[in-house]
């Protein structure tokens, strides 16, 4: 299972993260229980307790959201900006057609980048991901094993 959370206000990481974490072990039938949101070295989120859940952060424009999983999980959201985006793809070998194209592949690679933790050169090449339209302009990809649950409109 994979529950993400996203809000159209932008919220603070560790605020959204928390909540998720409770929802997540609400749904799962767990103690809900407290955790300090931290992240590593690399800039990568976690949760500091032991058997904690996965957590990805990303944000983009007016949106905030997260994906929380007991595997490996990585969340991008994108807002669909104005840019030359045939001279990043040919620059990272990408092959797209169109702005939406790109900004799919270009938010699959982010999410299995944060969930595996390779290097985004390594996943533009082969972008992976479920891709969500839901919000005008925007890409939502996420990179995990399981069933996709959403919960939306995260206030704070």
């Amino acid at each position: 299972m994979i529950l993400t959370v996203f809000s159209h206000k932008k919220v603070p990481s560790a605020a959204i993260a928390r909540y998720a974490l409770a929802e997540f072990l609400r749904l799962n039938g767990r103690e809900i229980y407290d955790a300090e949101y931290l992240h590593r070295a690399d800039g990568s989120p976690y949760f500091d307790r032991e058997n904690a859940p996965y957590i990805s952060v990303s944000h983009s424009a007016d949106y905030v959201a997260a994906a929380i999983s007991y595997s490996p999980v990585g969340i991008d959201i994108q807002a669909h900006t104005e840019i030359d985006y045939g001279k990043i793809a040919e620059r990272f070998g990408m092959k797209v057609n169109s702005k939406e194209d790109f900004f799919d592949a270009f938010s699959a690679a982010e999410a299995k980048t944060k969930a595996l933790r390779i290097p985004l050169a390594e996943s533009l090449r082969s972008p992976e991901g479920k891709i969500f339209h839901f919000i005008p302009r925007f890409t939502l990809a996420i990179y995990g094993e399981g069933e996709i649950f959403f919960t939306f409109c995260f206030e704070g």
